[in-house]
């Protein structure tokens, strides 16, 4: 699939050369990611409960460093856990991207940032646990390895205090889970 991706973005090249215009710059970003198969190896991740019911994750942009969110279905991304390490399969042939924690000065902050970036998470550990997805570190003690926030814009957050519990404002507590049915869905 990767080679066929690339032949093509070389043949609008070509083209594109032959008429003396540019290809288009996007061309390549249309093509990016696994799919709206499951590949083998890899998992949906997704919420199960109100108000994220079925939002999966995914990265913001599309299959680049930067925000996770949970979001639709339709642009669920694909992930697993290895080494401790949550990992996004961006399309064969590419490099992946790492789900990185926030490491705060103060350790007791409510809310952890989360992001996609080329570079392994150097904070704290994934596991699946059953299906869920949890985040440890000896570093911050938490009630619940399994409590998330989304909050504004859809974005990620572990949530280090209590599962709905005093949850901060424009947030709702979510757990997320593996899902691996061949495709995602509402």
């Amino acid at each position: 699939m990767y080679t066929l991706r690339l032949a093509v973005l070389a043949w609008f090249t070509c083209i594109a050369a032959t008429l003396g215009q540019e290809a288009p710059a996007n061309i390549a970003e249309r093509q990016a990611g696994p799919g709206t198969t499951l590949q083998s190896g890899w998992y949906w991740i997704r919420a199960v409960a109100s108000p994220n019911f079925h939002k999966y994750l995914q990265t913001k942009p599309a299959y680049k460093p930067g925000t996770a969110i949970l979001d639709s279905y339709t642009t669920a991304g694909q992930f697993n856990i290895k080494d401790g390490q949550l990992i996004a399969n961006i399309g064969t042939g590419a490099d992946p991207l790492y789900l990185n924690v926030e490491k705060p000065a103060d350790l007791t902050q409510r809310t952890l940032a989360t992001w996609f970036n080329t570079t392994k998470n150097p904070f704290g550990t994934f596991v699946f646990q059953g299906d869920a997805v949890t985040w440890s570190t000896p570093e911050v003690k938490r009630q619940n390895l399994a409590a998330w926030l989304v909050c504004k814009n859809q974005a990620l957050f572990i949530n280090t205090g209590a599962y709905g519990y005093q949850t901060p404002s424009g947030c709702a507590d979510q757990t997320i889970h593996y899902y691996n049915d061949a495709h995602a869905n509402s």
